[in-house]
């Protein structure tokens, strides 16, 4: 019998880095962003954790609350994805990353399901990542979502998920579209080729360090300084928290004001001491010039991966908050021309959670069941399809029997179709060797050991026998959910052996 799955349990979810999103299907079949507890649409991902964990606020309230505890408040954790970065200890919990954003997850689920009316709303949902993420970093999202009480369906790029949205809007004739995703904290960039009704991801490239944070970051230095020099006032968050979270939020708010006006001013006062600075789009445009340039880098590298003419690109779609910056717009005018950009009917905030919802629904029709809503009649299902590609290629250490240098044997290369798996065969390095340690690393041919991400390691014995001569065969898999399966198999016995990559913190 076909599961029956509800629309209301199985959701997409934008976990950004200044805002997320909860996206589910409605009874037409098309993406619909949830408001979360306090009516909006978008959740600021904020947490306040106040003193042994004895309240714990999310969105718009945590942000209000910096101004009194700021040293409580966690911004943008999704920069710190993947680390070791403990914010503080409580009651003997480390909270980190990974677990102020299975707060923020639980809360979205909690918003769902109050705005649905259903216990089970949000049960299940595909999530959202950088299409650069490193592997360890989408394995933590994932121990997020698990900590939330929420069954991850599968992980998808940001940019592919946009192209899930954007093609459900517009479907007519064949395009190559270029998705640039300028976010809060990240920059990614993919290359989809739309036609027949599929979504053919060709090229994905991204900078995991660069988003609106960094164009806060240097109009917020921008400011200090100005305190600095016209009052030898040295603020940081430790010496002034208040003021300068208040100044923090300042710049942003005018930041943001510098896409509909051409001039604003940031006043603030310290300590009785006040500076008034006037910013114009120029002056933005000369701070964040090294930032534009290594977004243009990106452009240029996944247009380059494609092996595309730079001319054959039909459109190009914006997404993500910081994609409306000025300088950014007159950059991306000048490398494709006005009638290019394109965004139809997706809003650049909300399309990567709607492109979500549309795959978690894809994911239950793939496995023979059916998306119904509450009174359970069938919900037509999107008419697009979607095939991504490898983020990163993998691959394992090896070891130069003379000069003994360990580098990187590629099995998956980057930029391939999902799914997909390969495999390598390896012998020992000297005689009577018995033990393997395989270290499964994220990096390409050729590239130093110590220069890769270790994402797994496993100790294999096996029988002695000559050196050089072919004795364990390693095989990876990468499916479209985003985990990475490593089959280990003695050439000789025959005995094999598969794990699940249990990825390591960095």
């Amino acid at each position: 019998m076909k599961e029956k799955v509800r629309n209301s349990s199985v959701a997409g979810i934008d976990l950004g880095t200044g805002f997320s999103e909860l996206a589910i299907l409605d009874d037409t079949g098309r993406p619909t962003i949830i408001p979360n507890l306090d009516g909006e649409f978008k959740t600021p991902s904020v947490v306040y954790v106040a003193s042994q964990l004895a309240e714990i606020v999310i969105g718009t309230a945590a942000l209000g609350m910096g101004v009194i505890h700021p040293e409580r408040v966690i911004t943008q954790c999704k920069r710190d994805v993947g680390t070791n970065k403990v914010y503080f200890t409580e009651n003997g919990i480390s909270v980190t990353s990974e677990w102020a954003q299975a707060e923020i997850l639980k809360y979205l689920r909690a918003s769902a399901i109050k705005h649905t009316g259903d216990d089970q709303a949000a049960s299940r949902a595909v999530i959202t990542v950088p299409a650069y993420f490193k592997e360890n970093q989408r394995q933590s999202v994932q121990r997020s979502a698990e900590i939330a009480g929420i069954e991850v369906m599968g992980l998808i790029n940001e940019p592919t998920a946009a192209g899930l949205s954007h093609g459900l809007v517009e479907k007519q004739g064949d395009r190559l579209v270029l998705i640039v995703d300028f976010g809060q904290g990240t920059f990614d960039c993919s290359l989809v080729s739309f036609g027949g009704g599929n979504a053919t991801v060709i090229a994905s490239h991204g900078d995991n360090q660069l988003g609106g944070k960094d164009v806060d970051d240097t109009l917020l230095r921008l400011v200090l300084e100005q305190f600095d020099t016209q009052h030898s006032l040295h603020i940081t968050p430790e010496s002034h928290p208040a003021d300068w979270f208040q100044i923090w939020q300042q710049v942003v708010r005018q930041k943001e004001r510098l896409s509909a006006c051409s001039l604003v001013k940031v006043c603030a006062r310290v300590d009785g001491k006040q500076i008034m600075l006037e910013l114009t789009r120029d002056t933005l445009a000369e701070q964040i010039h090294n930032l534009l340039e290594r977004a243009e880098r990106v452009i240029d590298e996944v247009i380059a991966n494609g092996k595309v003419d730079p001319k054959e690109i039909t459109h190009v779609l914006l997404i993500g908050g910081s994609s409306r910056l000025t300088p950014f717009q007159e950059l991306i005018r000048r490398k494709f021309g006005q009638e290019r950009i394109h965004g139809g009917n997706v809003s650049p905030d909300l399309a990567v959670a709607e492109g979500a919802a549309i795959k978690a629904a894809k994911v239950v029709l793939s496995s023979g069941g059916t998306v119904v809503d509450c009174s359970l009649r069938a919900i037509p299902a999107p008419a697009i399809s979607t095939t991504d590609v490898m983020p990163h290629s993998l691959g394992v250490s090896v070891q130069d029997p003379v000069s003994l240098i360990e580098t990187c044997s590629s099995i998956l290369e980057k930029n391939q179709p999902l799914p997909c798996n390969a495999s390598r065969q390896f012998g020992s390095v000297k005689d009577d060797q018995r033990v393997f340690v395989v270290s499964v690393l994220q990096g390409e041919e050729g590239q130093l050991t110590k220069d890769c991400l270790v994402v797994g390691q496993r100790q294999i014995e096996l029988p002695p026998r000559p050196p050089g001569q072919p004795s364990l065969e390693v095989r990876m898999g990468y499916d479209t959910s985003g985990m990475v399966n490593v089959r280990f198999r003695d050439l000789v016995s025959g005995v094999h052996e598969t794990i699940t990559v249990n990825f390591f913190n960095e």
